[in-house]
């Protein structure tokens, strides 16, 4: 199955329109969503791991990096989103439809 975005690379030459533009960014916007969940599971089993030999859950050094290259390379506000990562990287297994 092609998403949009695969679609419409595939046709880049030609101009889009708003529903076009809408259905990119819905799919970019899912994309995105996938990405942060996936990116959470990662983070709670490296968090297990961290607890079973004994260190603290979170490495203090390590989120501040994270915040960091947000910060780098989206500017001010990507902070802003490197926060909202890390705090739902850090939310318990259930995340979706939770608010």
């Amino acid at each position: 199955m092609t998403t949009p975005v695969a679609r419409r690379r595939a046709t880049a030459s030609a101009p889009l329109d708003g529903r076009e533009i809408r259905a990119l960014l819905d799919d970019l916007d899912g994309q995105i969503i996938s990405m942060v969940l996936r990116r959470a599971e990662l983070a709670r089993h490296d968090q297990s791991v961290r607890r079973t030999s004994g260190l603290p859950a979170s490495e203090l050094a390590r989120e501040n990096g994270v915040l960091r290259r947000y910060a780098e390379e989206l500017g001010r506000h990507g902070v802003d989103i490197g926060r909202a990562v890390l705090v739902l990287s850090q939310l318990t297994r259930g995340v979706r439809g939770k608010s």
